[in-house]
């Protein structure tokens, strides 16, 4: 049972200043061990992190690891020191390029990430698209593995359909393009199946097409009958809300998610 735990235990609670100040101080502890590992950071990579965040480039004489983990230090006197953190943190991550002369790679900076939000029981998680890291809100853990995480690795074999779902996580996690993050979801779906039939049809036609092919797998016709209502039901939703108007209640767009990651997950799941 680790210190979290026990107070949870307890009854005395957890609030979000207390977490944010636990994850600073478990994170700061592993990140100033650094300062000794030489070539930690190059000038380019340094350029590139200050670029990314704004801020001023202090020469390329200067130690870019210790400049970056000031700028990293200094996050936590914003008006939302966690948001600001986070988002220098990733920017730390995607400025760097993996070399054998570094004692910690790029990914050791993930796993650290991942590791310190889960201990804090902070609910983000970091995703990737084409090389570049995100933030993602988490959700239930349970679905978030099996119609996220599962899905976008299963997608690995449809790359038209795996770059718009991860373009929708994307817009999803920014939480500013809502209307476009729905639309993608649907827009990921049609890729999908467009791919996974090997064909230009629209979804209004496959969803009839991925039926047959259910079917075809010996699927029982209850199940299979199933799909059709609801792809269509999904299809209608997002055409009224996403595609023809700009109605997408932020509430309703982790159902949408969701919805999408379970219609994927399923045809997949029958191939495989």
């Amino acid at each position: 049972m680790d210190w979290l735990d026990y107070r949870e235990a307890l009854g005395i609670g957890f609030s979000d200043l207390e977490k944010s100040k636990y994850f600073f101080n478990k994170i700061f502890n592993f990140l100033q061990t650094v300062y000794y590992s030489e070539n930690q950071i190059t000038t380019d990579e340094y350029f590139e992190f200050c670029n990314t965040t704004g801020n001023v480039f202090c020469g390329k004489d200067m130690c870019g690891y210790r400049l970056i983990m000031f700028s990293l230090f200094q996050s936590q006197e914003s008006i939302n020191p966690l948001n600001h953190f986070l988002s220098y943190y990733v920017a730390f991550i995607n400025c760097q390029k993996d070399n054998p002369n570094k004692k910690y790679k790029r990914e050791d900076y993930v796993k650290l990430l991942r590791k310190m939000l889960d201990e804090s029981r902070i609910p983000y998680d970091l995703k990737t698209i084409e090389d570049k890291c995100f933030l993602f809100p988490k959700g239930a853990k349970e679905l978030d593995d099996a119609l996220i995480s599962q899905p976008l690795e299963w997608l690995n074999e449809y790359p038209k359909a795996r770059k718009t779902f991860c373009t929708a996580l994307k817009q999803y996690s920014d939480g500013e393009y809502i209307r476009d993050a729905a639309d993608n979801f649907r827009k990921a779906l049609e890729e999908f199946l467009q791919e996974f039939l090997e064909n230009e049809k629209n979804l209004e036609t496959n969803k009839t097409e991925i039926c047959k092919y259910l079917g075809q797998q010996g699927i029982d016709a209850g199940v299979s009958g199933l799909f059709h209502p609801l792809i269509n039901a999904y299809k209608n939703i997002n055409d009224r809300i996403a595609k023809h108007n700009d109605l997408v209640d932020k509430r309703l767009l982790e159902f949408l998610l969701y919805q999408t990651g379970i219609l994927i997950r399923m045809v997949i799941s029958i191939k495989k």
